[in-house]
């Protein structure tokens, strides 16, 4: 029997997803969030987790009922930091990881409603002591954001908590999609969603450094898998209109960086 495939993050916090996804007859290929766009449609993968940017941007996407990652607020592994104590609106620029494209947009989004002047200068690293050679702040993500915390790097801002309380919206980073043409895949609709186990969290301990308790509560209570399609379209809605603000903020950014 061929299994169906299903592109899947290898980030710390995709551990109980991947487990879920061969549990319900899935074969699981790890990418970064970016190529799934171009697995799906290569051919190589027929569902897969895309983030929002990408569903924005692109116009073969299709979300559909299945497991989502997004926060009710503060996420942890998608943060600004700095290497002094300083504030958001204090960031003359902001570096931003090659990873998202989505949180980049997030980001944007909230500078303009906090009014800050902030520029956002791209690089290629994912590294928080990287980035923070390029600029005086820096968007980090996954699990080069909780070794960032772990490591003690100056937490500016969680970007989470920062999607919830100036924008409004619960902050959805990536959904189940297929290519338009494709239809839902019935199988990923059905609960109960994906759940962490203590292997889970003593992994991502150990992979990052942080501590037990945080990684626990990182696991367990704030990122979510389950399906909530309010969540999910609210925040498209919401991306939608940052094309402007990101162009104008990170000239650079295209189509193609999602």
């Amino acid at each position: 029997m061929v299994l169906a495939v299903y592109v899947a993050p290898g980030y710390s916090y995709a551990a109980p997803l991947r487990r879920w996804l061969r549990e319900k007859g899935y074969r699981v290929v790890v990418a970064a969030p970016p190529e799934t766009t171009r697995l799906l449609r290569d051919g190589v993968a027929s569902a897969g987790l895309a983030p929002l940017g990408s569903i924005v941007a692109s116009g073969g996407l299709k979300p559909c009922p299945g497991p989502m990652v997004y926060s009710l607020g503060a996420t942890l592994s998608v943060a600004v930091f700095s290497r002094k104590p300083m504030r958001l609106v204090e960031c003359r620029a902001v570096a931003v990881t090659a990873e998202t494209r989505t949180s980049v947009r997030y980001l944007s989004l909230v500078l303009d409603e906090l009014k800050a002047e902030t520029v956002l200068v791209a690089s290629k690293t994912t590294r928080a002591s990287k980035l923070l050679e390029s600029a005086p702040c820096a968007l980090v993500i996954g699990d080069e954001a909780l070794q960032a915390i772990a490591s003690g790097v100056y937490l500016v801002a969680d970007l989470g908590e920062l999607v919830s309380r100036v924008l409004g919206v619960e902050p959805v980073y990536a959904a189940t999609v297929v290519e338009s043409n494709t239809p839902c895949p019935r199988c990923l609709a059905e609960p109960p969603w994906p759940k962490p186990r203590l292997e889970d969290v003593l992994s991502t301990s150990r992979a990052t450094g942080l501590d037990p308790g945080m990684a626990w509560l990182y696991h367990s209570s704030l990122l979510r898998f389950d399906y909530n399609p309010s969540a999910l379209y609210k925040a498209l809605a919401l991306l939608e209109k940052s094309r402007d603000s990101l162009e104008a903020r990170l000239p650079v950014f295209s189509a193609t960086q999602h």
